[in-house]
Order: structure tokens, then C-alpha cells, then sequence
């Protein structure tokens, strides 16, 4: 199965573009990710040798506040602004003639590229973290992250819940995820470290009873995984948040691409019961009959 990439594919080719032109040029880019994510990259009037990049999520102020403002601010330091942009969640400044110290333009513009993968990042890794240095830690952290949709992380002695509320649009979709979540809850009968996956339908999981502003319908799923220390560990954890805060997208990639090779099938399917149909056709009968002379009649 295909995993979906961390980072911005145009976020990267457009820096690394930028960094390596003859001459720098202003700039003016919307560019948009997954979860409703946009960025806006920009020449400052500061002078056509910088480059602005900046973010924004519907859930900025809750990422911020639970790990985003120190995770940005560790990883890229000088280039985080104090103030972002108007209307946007975080910023970064790059002067393009004088890259960081320690860092070539294409690892500098691979940076830049994660940029939202390290603030969605940032509440997985305050909670491992503090997990490990035994501090306190809020009951539950509520994301949401898109329109009607959210995820919790919940700190339980040594594991950690994770759920995913996903709104399904489609009723198929529903019974799509079911088969394709039910492979990841027999995963841990053949993979001993592999984390715990129940999904339930309308009803949300007992983890979420109290919780404020938690959607229960029909078109509502709840996916929980359980972390054990082994995915929250130093070695492992920056890969399992790689893979997690990607899930929902990857979720729904792989129940369309289900439908999509389906519906081939099917297309497929019909088109040789045509051509079969086709060749149970008798060949028309010619009455016509000729004279010795040439000429044709047909017989009554």
C-alpha cells in the first residue's frame, strides 16, 4: 500500500527553485495540502533575496498551544518569525543568498517542505515526551482539524490513545473502511509490536465519554489506536507520527482507489459480456437471388 509523503511536494520544488535561480524574482504562490492546510509563499518588501513562507491550518491556535510554538521554534529558529503573517498561523524567512550555517539548499529546502508536517506533529510529540519525563499532561488533547473532524490524544499510564473522528460523506465509504480497518486489527495476530486498532460506527468510544463538541451520527466513524511504550520511545517516535497524522488521508486515498479499481472491474466485465453478445449474433440472411443475365429478385 502506498504511504502518503510528510512534506509539501511544491513547497520544496518552489524554495529549491528559488535558492538556485541566476537572479532572485518576486514571488507570489498559494499552494494548498491535505486537511485543508494552505500556505502562501512570498517575496517581502524587504528586498527579492528573501523568501516568506507561511502557514495556515483551522487548527492552528490548538496546535500551538499544545507543543507547536516550541517544536517550530527548536527546529528552525531564527527562520520562525515572532509575528506570522495576517491571518496566518506561523511564518518562516529565508534569506536566499545566505542559507543557514550547517545546512546545503536542497536539505534547507526539504526543511521548509515539512514545515507542516513538524506543527501537526507537535501535540503527538508533547505528549510522548512529557510521558517520558513523567509530567503532567491534560486529561485528553482535542485537534480539529478539519470541518467536522478531529483527533484526540489521550495520555493512559504507559500508552496512549489515539482517536480519529472521521466523517464519511459517502455510505459506501463506511463499509469500505470496516474491511479495511478490520486488516489492521488482525495485523497484531501476526505482528507482536504492531499497536491496537478498533473502529466503532456513531458511537463514540468509552475514551471520549465527557468530551466537549464530539460528533455521534450515522456518517461518524471512530478509529482508536493504542500506542505502547514501544512506539512512544525515543528510537520509534518520530517515524509513528509520521505514519499516524497521515492516517485519515490515507485512509480515505486507499477506500477511493478500492472503488476506483472496482468500478475498472466492473467496466471491464461488461465490455467482454458485449463482446460475447456480439458474436451470438446470426449473420443476416440474403434472399436476394440473380438471373443468368445478372439481374436480382427476391422470392416472395
Amino acid at each position: 500500500m502506498l504511504l502518503l509523503e510528510t512534506s509539501n511536494r511544491i513547497l520544496e520544488n518552489l524554495v529549491n527553485d528559488r535558492l538556485n535561480a541566476e537572479k532572485f524574482e518576486t514571488v507570489e504562490v498559494m499552494a494548498a495540502d491535505f486537511d485543508g492546510v494552505q500556505f502562501h509563499i512570498s517575496t517581502p518588501s524587504e528586498g527579492k533575496n528573501l523568501l516568506q513562507i507561511s502557514i495556515q491550518t483551522r487548527c492552528g491556535a490548538e496546535l500551538l498551544k499544545f507543543g507547536g510554538a516550541d517544536k517550530l521554534k527548536a527546529i528552525y529558529g531564527p527562520l520562525l518569525q515572532a509575528s506570522p503573517e495576517a491571518g496566518y498561523d506561523a511564518t518562516l524567512l529565508v534569506d536566499l543568498s545566505a542559507p543557514p550555517a550547517g545546512q546545503t539548499k536542497e536539505t534547507l529546502a526539504k526543511h521548509i517542505a515539512a514545515f507542516k508536517r513538524h506543527l501537526i506533529a507537535a501535540p503527538f510529540l508533547y505528549v510522548f515526551e512529557a510521558m517520558e519525563k513523567k509530567a503532567a499532561l491534560p486529561d485528553i488533547i482535542a485537534i480539529h482539524y478539519r470541518d467536522q473532524e478531529a483527533f484526540y490524544i489521550k495520555p493512559e499510564g504507559d500508552r496512549v490513545i489515539v482517536i480519529f473522528d472521521v466523517n464519511f460523506k459517502d455510505a459506501d465509504d463506511i463499509v469500505f473502511s470496516k474491511v479495511f480497518l478490520q486488516e489492521f486489527a488482525d495485523a497484531r495476530r501476526t505482528i507482536s509490536n504492531a499497536p491496537a486498532v478498533t473502529f466503532s460506527q456513531k458511537e463514540p468510544p468509552l475514551e471520549l465519554r465527557g468530551v466537549k463538541d464530539v460528533k455521534a451520527s450515522e456518517s461518524h466513524g471512530f478509529i482508536s489506536f493504542v500506542l505502547f511504550p514501544n512506539h512512544t520511545a525515543a528510537k520509534s517516535r518520530e517515524k509513528v507520527v509520521d505514519l499516524i497524522q497521515t492516517f485519515r488521508d490515507y485512509l480515505h486515498y486507499h477506500i477511493k482507489c478500492s472503488k476506483a479499481q472496482m468500478h475498472t472491474s466492473m467496466r471491464l466485465r461488461v465490455e467482454s459480456l458485449l463482446q460475447i453478445l456480439n458474436r451470438a449474433k446470426p449473420e443476416p440472411v440474403d434472399s436476394a437471388k440473380r438471373t443468368i443475365s445478372g439481374k436480382t429478385f427476391k422470392r416472395a
